[in-house]
């Protein structure tokens, strides 16, 4: 589905992790709406203090609609987001 998707928001460093120098991937669970938004969205792996930062950025993530047989279809995908600190 990255091939598929128009509009990314960077998710912002929660302050606390980054004060505990945390880092790590969260994954997401998304449903995609016909027409290409966020529909829904779980957290299903990932440190606590950073999945909300996730969550926050991928609802406003946008994708061109999947088309199936002519017509637009809900699509259910996993989302990574990868927070890493800047040495």
């Amino acid at each position: 589905m990255e091939q598929k998707l128009t509009h990314k928001v960077e998710p912002v460093y929660p302050p606390e992790a980054r004060s505990a120098n945390i880092e790590g991937t969260v994954k997401l669970t998304a449903l995609i709406a016909t027409d290409g938004s966020i529909k829904q969205l779980t957290v299903t792996q990932g440190h606590p203090l950073l999945a909300k930062a996730a969550l926050d950025a991928v609802k406003q993530w946008k994708y061109e609609p999947t088309i199936m047989e002519g017509s637009a279809v809900e699509v259910v995908t996993s989302v990574y987001v990868v927070f890493q600190l800047k040495k």
